[in-house]
């Protein structure tokens, strides 16, 4: 890797033995840049930052073409709707995070970690690392499998 940055998904996973592997490409911030990544967007998770009202941060990973339906969030965290607020960049910056590079591969205790069903399906994900510049291939499931605090919940259908 010629990064001079060690991307924090690259150390948690490695401090877990959980295989993994980098991949370089220019930074991708936006959904409109991932194809900057030259990865499958289909085996993607895109993870998503939030803080709630008593100082807890979530990251909620969903898959890479899906939208997250806040409610359904909400009710996995079992707050309401209302106390979801998008993380800055000084919260991202406190798990070792830019924007654009938010990764699920966290072992902070300040941070949540929810994972939308969907992605257990795969057997490899593409997901960020922290860095905008930087992917991390895994497999899904050393993923669900990382904490023993990870919420599983369906993030993205819509509310019968």
């Amino acid at each position: 890797m010629t990064s001079a940055r060690t991307p924090v998904a690259a150390t948690v996973l490695a401090r877990a033995g959980v295989a993994h592997r980098l991949h370089e490409h220019p930074a991708a911030r936006t959904e409109s840049e991932l194809h900057l990544t030259g990865l499958d967007v289909d085996t993607s998770a895109k993870t998503l930052a939030f803080t709630l009202p008593d100082g807890r941060i979530v990251l909620a990973a969903i898959p890479g073409r899906a939208r997250l339906r806040y409610g359904n969030l909400a009710r996995a965290l079992g707050v309401p709707r209302t106390s979801l607020r998008p993380a800055g960049t000084e919260t991202l910056a406190v798990l070792g995070m830019e924007p654009g590079g938010v990764t699920p591969a966290c072992d902070d205790p300040r941070a949540t970690l929810v994972l939308d069903l969907g992605l257990l399906g795969h057997s490899v994900l593409y997901c960020g690392s922290g860095l905008p510049e930087v992917s991390v291939e895994l497999a899904a499931a050393d993923l669900a499998g990382l904490r023993g605090d990870v919420v599983l919940a369906d993030l993205c259908s819509e509310a019968p």
